[in-house]
């Protein structure tokens, strides 16, 4: 009798269990610091300062005044307002809204990390570790990008208002 209850029992945490794969920060002014060792990590809300130390998996940053550091992510996707973001390497990178600033190294595989960047006022800077394919559209948005010499240049398609792409 015991084995159905035990059942029972695991069926009913394992969702719970499973939302434990994700760092979540939620509010208004909050201040943390987390090492990451593979969660996905949603920061959302109005004026966090967050440190992630490790290894992240996928990071969102939503809402607006964020100020976030990272050594390393899956993928990172900025939309909002007036958020910043600096971190050591991320693989895809989103940026939307307004008014954001981005400060990270790319890294491409065997695809080349993509880079979308829409919305207005955005201040990005780049460094290729590897292929990568960039669009910018949107309006006065400004992204500057470096590659080491044996990385090939990116991919890169534009569309909107006076946006600026150069090499550094």
């Amino acid at each position: 009798m015991r084995l159905p209850h035990l059942l029972l029992a695991t069926l009913i945490l394992a969702p719970s269990l499973a939302g434990a794969e994700e760092i979540s920060i939620a509010g208004v002014g909050q201040s943390r610091d987390f090492t990451c060792n593979g969660e996905d990590v949603a920061i959302t809300g109005q004026g966090h300062t967050v440190e992630l130390k490790g290894s992240c998996g996928a990071i969102g940053i939503h809402g607006s005044g964020h100020k976030v550091s990272f050594e390393d992510a899956t993928s990172l996707a900025v939309s909002g307002a007036q958020n910043r973001a600096s971190g050591g390497s991320t693989g895809n990178l989103t940026v939307e809204t307004a008014e954001n600033t981005v400060s990270t190294k790319i890294h491409g595989g065997e695809t080349p990390a993509e880079i979308d960047v829409s919305g207005a006022d955005h201040v990005i800077e780049l460094e290729l570790t590897g292929p990568a394919k960039i669009e910018v559209g949107g309006a006065k948005n400004s992204l500057s990008w470096t590659a080491a010499a044996d990385v090939r240049e990116p991919s890169i398609s534009t569309s909107g208002i006076e946006n600026r792409i150069v090499k550094r």
